[in-house]
């Protein structure tokens, strides 16, 4: 067994709650400090350890596992700038809910529910039911915790936190927190759309296997892989014009963007617009092929995530919820969210604003797929809060593929600016 084994193996041995660190492990294993270093890296990635800022690398259990992209214990504790005074090996749990027990005893029991989060000062009774109810607790005040509650905590591996802030303060900041998971929740990434087990084709081949591929599968571009399964290629009819059937696809193929199966939809969508491509190699974290994704794939996600969003308000749907059609023309009053640090309409609203209204200009023609290539704005004079300005959208030219949209923006009889935006059509 090879010593980076044997250190994972000493790992698993270990009991939950239990503190890693590279020197410890490197001392007690006879390893050099890189050795180790890489051997609780694989124990992380494996679920066995979990790093928390406060209290640093500790034996996890399998309920425990990190979740990457969730809100955790540990993050809570960050969050609330909290002490960890017990249960370590609980911090990398999914938090789902907090309640603030300010009420009775009896009351309280029917608020509980598994790895919620109750926020208590100086109260024992409701310490000690929170934690028997598997509820992490966050004592806020700073208030001392009895030695008997810590111990119990670290025994159910249920996390117990203590910060100096007042109720108050920990639970807007939370709150906050919560706003900004579910946001993130909702948004998509090439993970939640994207094809797996799609044809590909290797350096090896020739163009004969791609024309074959072709009238097999229906689809006209592949990804290129090597013996290792990383993508090294693309290949399309354009790279095979007038090019010999028995060429090798490494000869001709084309060298290509990947996407990962973390970039949110959004960002791969602009890559492919910019750059021409109608599809993308997919690959995970190691570089070896995942899948592909098309333009198509992106911009049919894109509107239905728009169509079923179900996530607490944005800035874009404050401008939005703002935004008024009348007649060919729409209307927005200033609110104070909108001005930037001197005073005017910030350039960011501008932006949102045209491109909303490129939107919904754009749904009445059916054309619902779109997504915005280029903004070119011109700023005449300034808008201030409580100005109702007035935005009149002319089509400049359509086609199968795109549109140009130009904005004019009013106040009263006095042109604010224009804003022409390039929009790509599904």
């Amino acid at each position: 067994m090879s010593k980076h084994e044997e250190i994972l193996t000493y790992i698993e041995g270990l009991d939950i709650g239990k503190q890693v660190s590279v020197r410890g492990i490197a001392n007690r294993m006879s390893v050099a400090d890189g050795t180790a270093y890489r051997a609780i890296k694989e124990a992380e990635n494996r679920g066995l350890v979990a790093v928390n800022d406060r209290s640093g690398t500790v034996r996890i259990s399998a309920k425990g596992q990190k979740v990457a992209n969730r809100l955790t214990f540990g993050k809570l504790a960050v969050i609330a700038n909290a002490d960890v005074l017990g249960g370590l090996s609980g911090l990398e749990v999914e938090f789902s809910r907090f309640v603030i027990s300010a009420m009775t005893l009896e009351s309280f029991k029917h608020y509980l529910e598994p790895n919620g989060l109750v926020i208590v000062g100086d109260r024992r009774d409701i310490q000690e039911c929170s934690l028997k109810e598997e509820n992490a607790v966050l004592v806020t005040g700073g208030f001392d915790v009895d030695k008997d509650i810590i111990d119990y905590a670290n025994k159910k591996g249920i996390p117990l936190l203590r910060t100096s802030y007042d109720t108050f303060t920990v639970a807007s900041r939370i709150s906050h927190a919560l706003s900004n998971e579910l946001i993130k929740k909702d948004i998509l990434t090439v993970a939640d759309v994207y094809h797996q087990n799609r044809a590909t084709l290797t350096e090896e081949n020739t163009v004969k296997d791609f024309l074959d591929l072709i009238k097999k599968t229906n689809s006209s571009r592949f990804a290129v892989l090597n013996r290792y399964r990383v993508v090294v290629g693309v290949i399309a009819m354009r790279d095979v014009n007038h090019v010999a059937n028995d060429t090798p696809i490494g000869h001709v193929m084309t060298f290509p963007s990947v996407a990962t199966l973390e970039m949110t939809v959004a960002s791969v969508s602009q890559k492919m617009i910019y750059e021409g491509y109608d599809m993308m190699p997919v690959v995970n974290s190691d570089h070896t092929y995942a899948g592909i994704i098309s333009k198509t794939d992106l911009l049919q996600s894109l509107q239905k995530s728009q169509e079923e969003s179900q996530i607490l308000q944005t800035f874009s749907d404050d401008i939005s919820d703002h935004l008024i059609e009348k007649g060919s023309a729409f209307e927005i009053t200033v609110e104070p969210f909108m001005i930037d640090p001197v005073g005017k309409v910030s350039n960011g609203v501008y932006s949102e604003m045209v491109n909303l209204i490129a939107r919904r200009v754009m749904e009445k023609r059916r054309r619902r797929n779109i997504i915005i290539d280029s903004m070119t704005a011109h700023y005449f004079n300034t808008a201030q809060i409580d100005n109702v300005l007035e935005i009149y959208p002319k089509i400049i030219s359509e086609s199968r593929l795109g549109a140009m949209i130009d904005c004019e923006i009013y106040h009263v009889n006095s042109i604010i600016g224009k804003i022409s935006v390039n929009v790509q059509l599904s």
